[in-house]
C-alpha cells in the first residue's frame, strides 16, 4: 500500500498498516511532519459547540482516549517522548460583555457531557496569577492535554519503519496512476510505483487530484501563523485563550502565541501583519509578556473543508483509493483514530466508528 503524505495523519495510517503486517510505503514531498503538523501548537482539546456534528465529537473523544496508550507505546518502541502532558485550558472573559456568552456556552457544554467549570475572577487568578488582572471570569477545562506534534509524527514514522514500512522524504507524488476506474500506484518524476491501495493524506494539497479523479475534493489551505516568546522566570501553568487567541508554554520553556486563520492560498509565509497581531494578543492576556523575548515565527497551511468535517473513506467511483484529509485544526487530535479507521477500511473490516459523516463522496453529490 502507498500513503501520500507524512504528517500526523499519514504517519498514523502507516503505523497502523505496518502494525497489521501490511507492506506500506509513505511518500512525502518534504520532510516528516514539517507541514501543518510541525506548525501546530499541539493542543488536544475537545471543545464542541452547537455547530459541532455529533459524529465529529465522537471521533474526537475516541481519539483522545487512544492517545495515552499510543504515547506510551511509541516511547517504548522508539525511546521518543512525544510530550503528551496534561494542559488544562482557561478560556477567559476579559470584558464584562464576554461573560454572558461564556456562561451560555458552558451551560450547553455541561449538558452535553463536557467537563467544564465556571471560575470567577479570584479563582481564575488563583490558577494563573500573572494573567491580566482585569479578567472577569473563565471557563476551565481540566481534562485537556498537549503534545509535541513534530516529535509525534517522527515517532509514528520511526515505529512504522521498525515494523517494516518504508518512508521516502523529498519524494513528491506527481501523478496518480490509473487503469480504468482503479488507482494502481503513483509517479514520482520518472519513477512509477505500483500498489494495491493508495491513501491520499497530503493535507491541503489533496485537492490537486480533483481533475484526474473527476471528483470534487474541496480541501483548501487555511494559513495559521504563530510566534514563540521566552520570558525570565516561569511560564504559564495552563493553556490560556480568549476570543483573540491563545498562549501555552511548552516543555522547553518557550511560550507559543497563536493563531491566525487566513484564507491566503498556498502562501505559508509568516507576515508582518500576522506577527504584529499575535504580539499584541500576548500582553493583553498576560501583561508581563510585553517584556518577553521574541524568538521565532512560523506558519502552516491547515486543510479546511467547506463543512468543517474531514474526508475519511473510499473515494467514490474509484477502486484502490482512500482519502484521509481535511482535518483543519484537529489533525493532531484526530490522528490516532484516523489511522485506525483507515486501516480498518483497507483491511475490509467494518470501522468501529461510522465514517459515513466523513464520506468524501458527499461533495460529489452536491456538485451533481
Amino acid at each position: 500500500m502507498i500513503v501520500v503524505g507524512a504528517g500526523a495523519i499519514g504517519t498514523s495510517i502507516a503505523y497502523q498498516l505496518a502494525k497489521a503486517g501490511v507492506s506500506v510505503t509513505v511518500f512525502e514531498r518534504g520532510q516528516i511532519g514539517r507541514g501543518a503538523t510541525g506548525a501546530s501548537a499541539g493542543m488536544l482539546q475537545i471543545n464542541p459547540d452547537r455547530t459541532t456534528p455529533i459524529a465529529l465529537s465522537a471521533l474526537e473523544q475516541e481519539s483522545a482516549r487512544l492517545l495515552p496508550a499510543l504515547a506510551a507505546e511509541l516511547r517504548e518502541r522508539t525511546g521518543m517522548d512525544i510530550g503528551y502532558r496534561s494542559a488544562a485550558l482557561l478560556h477567559l472573559a476579559l470584558h464584562e460583555e464576554e461573560a454572558a456568552p461564556l456562561r451560555a456556552h458552558r451551560a450547553w457544554q455541561a449538558d452535553h457531557g463536557v467537563a467544564v467549570a465556571w471560575l470567577d475572577r479570584t479563582a481564575t487568578l488563583d490558577l494563573e496569577p500573572r494573567l491580566n488582572p482585569d479578567v472577569r471570569a473563565a471557563l476551565y477545562y481540566p481534562n485537556d492535554h498537549q503534545l509535541m506534534p513534530l516529535v509525534f509524527a517522527q515517532a509514528l514514522a520511526r515505529t512504522a519503519v521498525d515494523l517494516g514500512a518504508t518512508v521516502r522524504e523529498g519524494a513528491g507524488v506527481d501523478q496518480l496512476l490509473t487503469e480504468g476506474d482503479r488507482v494502481v500506484g503513483v509517479a514520482i518524476g520518472g519513477e512509477r510505483v505500483y500498489a494495491g491501495e493508495v491513501v491520499i493524506a497530503n493535507g491541503a494539497w489533496a485537492s490537486s487530484w480533483s481533475d484526474v479523479l473527476h471528483t470534487p475534493i474541496p480541501v483548501r489551505p487555511v494559513r495559521g501563523q504563530m510566534v514563540a516568546l521566552r520570558t525570565i522566570g516561569g511560564g504559564l501553568r495552563n493553556v490560556v485563550s480568549s476570543g483573540e487567541g491563545y498562549m501555552l508554554t511548552k516543555a522547553d520553556g518557550a511560550t507559543y502565541v497563536g493563531t491566525t486563520v487566513e484564507e491566503a492560498g498556498y502562501d505559508a509565509r509568516p507576515t508582518a501583519g500576522g506577527i504584529a497581531g499575535l504580539l499584541a494578543v500576548a500582553p493583553r492576556l498576560m501583561p508581563r509578556m510585553g517584556d518577553a523575548t521574541f524568538t521565532a515565527a512560523w506558519a502552516g497551511l491547515r486543510p479546511g473543508t467547506a463543512d468543517g468535517r474531514p474526508l475519511i473513506g473510499r473515494v467514490p467511483g474509484w477502486h484502490g483509493l482512500t482519502m484521509a484529509t481535511g482535518h483543519f485544526r484537529n489533525g493532531i487530535l484526530l490522528a490516532p483514530i484516523t489511522g485506525e479507521l483507515v486501516a480498518d477500511l483497507l483491511a475490509g473490516r467494518r470501522p468501529r466508528l461510522s465514517v459515513d459523516t466523513f464520506d468524501p463522496g458527499r461533495f460529489r453529490v452536491r456538485a451533481a
